[in-house]
């Protein structure tokens, strides 16, 4: 069975849910039954054997297993972020520059689901990326303190799952919409709401991002009861600031807050036409720009030497391949000791300093400056590189999520992208 055929893949997902039924309730094991992991004491020994390095989804926004939030008035653009967010990890590709782990993504539409096909048809034409990536959107809203809408929900994704793999980010766009029978604005509803998603990430291990609304008065925190603040790992608002949408960290529970970060919407085609007029199709993606105000961002040590190194060997295209650049750094004194060991090992850190800052852009061992010019005036795409590929979009269903499938063998992977 190949990922383009669609309808082979749905009649195994009808098949498996049909023998799951059968064998429902006579005690019988059911073959690729999703692993439930069960609960285990840690003793102090073992939890200080070894250091645990954070494990991040999206370095340095999101990490895997994380509880998140973005929240922001209306017509923020809050779920264009989200979505490309999502888009970049089953892709594979880095989010703005940031590193990525690759993995299958679920995304849960309470609304807008009738623009979602343009919105992510220009992602993916603007970033050069195939169709056949694990992206599953579903076709409506989940009511988290519904039981039975939950209980259809895990069933969806659990079909999905033994295909494409567990999915490593589940985003829930809107809170309101998804959130089921009950008041945001009381303590125990929340709470119950917070539970729900906490459930979610404890089934899949994977990290879960809410995109909520702000208050009509209140712009500076989320809608609703203060429980869902106090039970997420990272919270962040998006505002609109003339064109420039901003990004910023109201809560990071266990990390230094990551930096802002400005975006600037394009209007890019579809490539499809309006079957009665005939009008090209477009929608909009979200481009890295500098945060309004800010002209100039002051680096030091290696980090200044890595950067001005960059630019000393971006050729025509405004791009360096990671040879050059590295060869460029250690001529320019990346280090002082003359230990090659050392001197790839402070090249390494710099790197990796300047793309948590979001300074600098990766692609397939290309650099480039965030948000520089090229000689046309016009920044760089975001892809960091040509852009190839088929654009045609599939999407089928499964109990209530369609997606835009990729191969399991690409689904399962979580290798860790734009790594210098």
């Amino acid at each position: 069975m190949t990922p383009h055929d669609l309808g082979a893949i749905r009649a195994a997902v009808e098949a498996r849910a049909n023998e799951e039924t059968r064998l429902y309730g006579t005690g019988q094991e059911v073959p690729g039954k999703i692993e439930r992991r069960g609960l285990r004491l840690l003793s102090l020994d073992e939890l200080l054997s070894e250091p645990r390095p954070t494990d991040w989804l999206i370095r340095p926004y999101l990490e895997r297993g994380c509880l998140a939030c973005i929240f922001g008035p209306s017509k923020a653009m809050k779920s264009f972020l989200a979505q490309g967010m999502g888009l970049s990890v089953a892709a594979g590709i880095p989010w703005h520059g940031c590193r990525v782990k690759q993995g299958p993504v679920i995304y849960v539409a309470g609304e807008g689901f009738g623009g979602l096909s343009k919105r992510v048809r220009a992602w993916t034409r603007h970033h050069g990326v195939l169709t056949e990536i694990p992206f599953f959107t579903s076709d409506r809203a989940v009511g988290i303190l519904d039981p039975a809408s939950m209980a259809e929900a895990q069933e969806a994704i659990d079909a999905m799952a033994r295909l494409a793999g567990n999915p490593v980010l589940a985003v829930i766009d809107t809170l309101a919409r998804n959130f089921g029978p009950g008041d945001e604005n009381s303590t125990r509803d929340m709470s119950a709401f917070v539970a729900g998603l906490d459930a979610i990430k404890s089934r899949y291990g994977c990290a879960v991002l809410a995109v909520h609304h702000t208050g009509l008065t209140a712009q500076e925190r989320g809608r609703g009861s203060y429980a869902l603040h106090a039970g997420l790992d990272f919270e962040f608002r998006l505002e609109a600031q003339g064109d420039i949408r901003v990004l910023s960290c109201t809560k990071a529970k266990d990390h230094e807050p990551p930096m802002d970060v400005a975006f600037l919407p394009e209007i890019v085609s579809t490539g499809w036409t309006d079957p009665e007029t005939g009008a090209d199709i477009t929608s909009l993606v979200l481009n890295r720009t500098d945060l309004p105000g800010k002209k100039g961002r002051g680096l030091s040590g290696a980090k200044r030497i890595a950067m001005d190194a960059l630019r000393a060997c971006l050729d025509e295209s405004g791009q360096a391949h990671i040879k050059d650049w590295r060869a460029e750094a250690y001529g320019q004194g990346i280090s002082a000791s003359e230990d090659q060991d050392n001197k790839r090992r402070a090249f390494k850190r710099a790197v990796g300093e300047l793309l948590d800052m979001g300074l600098v852009e990766t692609r397939d061992d290309l650099f480039w400056e965030t948000g520089q010019p090229d000689k046309n005036r016009t920044c760089p795409d975001l892809s960091g590189g040509t852009k190839t590929g088929r654009t045609g979009q599939g999407l089928y269903t499964l109990s209530g999520l369609s997606g835009l499938s990729g191969p399991p063998s690409v689904a399962g992977g979580t290798k860790e992208k734009g790594v210098a």
